[in-house]
C-alpha cells in the first residue's frame, strides 16, 4: 500500500507541470479574446454613433433612401408585438413620413407559419396608417446580418435607414457598411426596456460574431425573395 501511495504521488507530482502549463494557456488565450471582443465593439461603436439619430432628429436627414429597413424584435403569444418591435414600427413609419422614402422593407422571422414577425409589423404599420403596397415583408430575415444582406443581394436596396434600438443599431450599421450598403439609423427606444441589461450583454458577443461574419460574408440560407414563394 505504501509503494502505491509513493507511486501515486509521484505521478501526480510529474502531471503538475504539463496542467499547470495548460491552465496558463487557457488563461492567456481568454484575455487575449476579451481584449479582441473589447476592441471590436469600441470600433463598431465608434465607427457608427454618428450615423444614429433620434426620432426627433429624423427631419435633419438629407438625401432620398430606398427603403426604411425595420428589423424584427419578437411576437408574443397573441400574435400582438412585443413593446420593441413596437417602437421600432412607430419610429420606422415616422422615418417612412418625414423622410418621404418609397418603401418600407419588413425583416423577421417568419420561417415558422406558427411564428410570423412580419405579418404583425405589417398589420400594425397599417394600423398606424400605412398603404399595403408601400410595404415590402422579408420572412428570412432570421438575424440583423441575413436581414441586412438580403436587404441588398436580394431586394436590391442600397441606401437604407435602418431603425431598431441605438444598442443594435451599431452593429446592423457596420454590417451595412462592410456588405458596400449606405446606411443611417432611428432609434427606436421610445421607453425603457426590462430586459435592457440582458441585450446589452449579448450584444457585446453579437458584435464580435457579426464582425467576422462581415469579413467572411457567408451566403445565408434562403437567397430567394419571400413573396416570390409566400405572395
Amino acid at each position: 500500500m505504501h509503494n502505491l501511495l509513493n507511486k501515486a504521488s509521484l505521478i501526480l507530482s510529474e502531471l503538475k507541470k504539463p496542467i499547470k502549463n495548460v491552465l496558463i494557456f487557457i488563461g492567456f488565450f481568454a484575455i487575449l479574446a476579451a481584449i479582441g471582443a473589447l476592441v471590436i465593439n469600441t470600433c463598431t461603436v465608434a465607427g457608427t454613433n454618428e450615423r444614429i439619430y433620434s426620432v426627433d432628429g429624423i427631419s435633419s436627414l438629407e438625401g432620398k433612401y430606398d427603403c426604411v429597413l425595420i428589423l424584427g424584435a419578437g411576437v408574443r403569444r397573441d400574435g400582438s408585438p412585443t413593446p420593441m418591435l413596437k417602437d421600432r414600427l412607430i419610429a420606422g413609419y415616422s422615418a417612412f413620413v418625414e423622410c418621404n422614402v418609397p418603401m418600407i422593407f419588413l425583416s423577421g422571422d417568419s420561417e415558422d407559419s406558427d411564428y410570423t414577425e412580419t405579418v404583425t409589423m405589417k398589420n400594425t404599420l397599417i394600423e398606424l396608417g400605412a398603404n399595403d403596397k408601400q410595404i415590402v415583408c422579408d420572412g428570412y430575415g432570421l438575424s440583423t446580418y441575413e436581414s441586412i444582406w438580403r436587404a441588398k443581394n436580394v431586394y436590391g436596396f442600397n441606401k437604407i435607414l435602418i431603425v431598431s434600438q441605438k444598442y443594435h443599431l451599431y452593429r446592423a450599421i457596420h454590417i451595412a457598411d462592410e456588405l458596400g450598403i449606405e446606411a443611417c439609423g432611428i432609434d427606436a427606444a421610445l421607453q425603457g426596456y426590462r430586459k435592457q441589461p440582458i441585450y446589452d450583454a449579448r450584444e457585446f458577443l453579437a458584435r464580435v460574431k457579426d464582425a467576422l461574419y462581415s469579413i467572411i460574408e457567408p451566403v445565408p440560407q434562403y437567397v430567394e425573395k419571400w413573396e416570390d414563394i409566400y405572395g
